[in-house]
């Protein structure tokens, strides 16, 4: 898990890089939409599968995105109503209006940018992880052409291994139904972000799992705006 310090100095940079963003978004929406104006609370929608950005700790949705959203939201004046759902609720209830924000690990897409704002990532340093059972030796994705590979539907990962020839996807909803998959040898391999990966295999134990990474290959964090 992130450290005290670090998760302040981390925050105050996600701040720098997408508050700003956020507040012009919000301004613009309630321009648009002058009815905006007239709540003083913010629906944000979430998935609180992938700690330690966006999880369940107590009965309370807590993280590092919520911390960003909590914060930005303070200094507009509002307050936030969490909404946690499927990852792939997040779009079509953007969409309906339900929510107004999403505060997860979206990975914009020309066809999602067509639907919503995006602000400025807020990290980069994150590059996918291949994790397979400690017996199933991997050296590079090479190696799991031709094998059941397991992604989390939706997400950086899933797109990127679907440019990849002959590897046979399964699409899970969550971390946890993932590596639960994997360690019943539903698959060969789990490909997934670094930073959601972390928390995890400290969780089941490092020792237990084979870890390649494609450093050639990153992911960013950012929040959306209807």
């Amino acid at each position: 898990m992130i450290k005290q310090k670090t998760r302040f100095s981390l925050i105050a940079i996600a701040l720098a890089l997408a508050g700003g963003s956020l507040l012009v978004f919000t301004l613009y929406r309630e321009k648009a939409n002058p009815s905006c104006k007239e709540t003083n609370v913010i629906i944000v929608g979430t998935n609180t599968e992938f700690p330690p950005f966006s999880f369940i700790d107590d009965n309370r949705i807590v993280g590092f995105d919520i911390d960003i959203m909590q914060e930005v939201a303070k200094r507009m004046g509002k307050t936030v109503e969490w909404r946690d759902m499927p990852f792939d609720a997040l779009i079509p209830e953007i969409q309906l209006g339900n929510i107004h924000m999403i505060a997860t690990g979206m990975t914009p897409t020309p066809e999602r940018a067509r639907r919503m704002l995006f602000t400025k990532p807020y990290t980069t340093e994150n590059p996918l992880v291949i994790v397979s059972l400690a017996q199933n030796h991997i050296t590079g994705i090479t190696d799991l052409v031709g094998k059941e590979v397991i992604v989390n539907d939706g997400f950086f990962a899933d797109e990127y291994m679907q440019t990849i020839p002959g590897i046979l996807l399964i699409r899970l909803p969550t971390t946890a139904e993932a590596f639960l998959a994997l360690d019943s040898n539903r698959a060969y391999a789990y490909v997934l972000a670094k930073h959601s990966a972390q928390p995890l295999l400290t969780k089941y134990g490092v020792n237990c799992y084979n870890t390649r990474h494609r450093r050639d290959c990153r992911t960013s964090r950012r929040t959306t705006v209807s």
